[in-house]
């Protein structure tokens, strides 16, 4: 089975469901053996997801990663250096008390053991939100972007801004007027001739940051991977102020998308500069004054709505 763009990957993860979900436009086949493959249409791969007797911490001595998150002490940690990842490598994300998870970089499989806090949404929280982000940017599988994305129309526009900056909370407001919902917080992107591609991530939408909670089941998640239309990047500005939009150009343009950026490992450092140098300069970019309001947010829907649907696309085959 052959990924959508250029890569030979098949994933394999197991879990302890009896259902198929497209989660990153990948099959997750829960409750599945090995030997099945299912391919539903518009899918990239097959992911089955096989829960662990013993994940053994001890076999990653290399600590790359280890923070506090969802008020939990979470470790990223592989067996060896990580200045070049190799594709028999092995990872661990281990979140303390609650679960931890081991793969290979292309070995094909992801690896669980739940620990004594851990419960079924707890598990689905931590694979969405973060280990399957985590996986396909070590993979380089895809880029990610720190963004809300949504279909207006059918083009893919996307929202940017530091934590806390508006952009869960504009998403929702899109999704309550009926528009689709591409991703919550981390935006799954890809390349391929020259065009760069927004790939819907999971259907829950979490407006509110609740520690370890899923969110919401979206009404009318995204289902198909489209051309980036166009990036907004919010600002906030005095409750008073006039909603405007510039467009971003040149260092200034490249800058405010490289402070966007999300799953940036230092070992892709380099590629993914480059990376986001190529959508610069292929993706409209815009900051938005976003008038510190609740009650604008109904204009400031309105202004975004007129402006991309007048912008031609720029990110397109040539």
């Amino acid at each position: 089975m052959v990924f959508g763009h250029g890569s030979n990957h098949i994933f394999l993860v197991q879990h302890t469901y009896n259902l198929t979900t497209l989660i990153y436009k990948f099959d997750l086949l829960f409750n599945k053996d090995m030997s099945t493959r299912i391919h539903s249409s518009g899918s990239l791969g097959t992911l089955i997801i096989k829960k662990s007797i013993e994940v053994n911490i001890t076999s990653f001595p290399k600590t790359f990663i280890y923070q506090n998150n969802q008020g939990r002490n979470v470790t990223l940690a592989t067996d060896r250096d990580f200045t070049t990842p190799s594709a028999d490598q092995s990872w661990l994300f281990h979140v303390e008390n609650v679960i931890s998870f081991s793969w290979q970089t292309q070995g094909g499989k992801i690896s669980y053991r739940f620990l004594e806090e851990a419960t079924e949404d707890i598990f689905r929280f931590w694979l969405y939100h973060l280990v399957l982000p985590i996986y396909f940017s070590i993979a380089q599988i895809y880029k990610f972007l720190h963004a809300g994305a949504v279909e207006v129309d059918g083009k893919s526009i996307l929202f940017m801004a530091p934590s806390h900056g508006g952009k869960s909370t504009l998403t929702d407001y899109f999704l309550q007027k009926g528009d689709a919902l591409i991703t919550d917080d981390k935006m799954a992107t890809f390349e391929k001739d020259g065009v760069y591609y927004a790939v819907p991530s999971h259907p829950y939408h979490r407006p509110f940051r609740l520690e370890e909670v899923l969110g919401h089941l979206s009404e009318n998640p995204a289902t198909e991977v489209k051309p980036i239309h166009a990036i907004y990047i919010l600002a906030k500005s005095e409750p008073d102020a006039d909603i405007v939009i510039r467009r971003l150009k040149g260092i200034e343009k490249f800058s405010r998308l490289h402070e966007g950026g999300e799953m940036n490992f230092s070992f892709f450092t380099r590629d993914y500069v480059t990376y986001l140098s190529g959508l610069a300069n292929k993706v409209d970019v815009f900051e938005i004054a976003v008038p510190h309001d609740l009650e604008r947010l109904e204009e400031v829907y309105q202004a975004i709505k007129i402006h991309t649907l007048a912008l031609a696309p720029s990110n397109k085959l040539l």
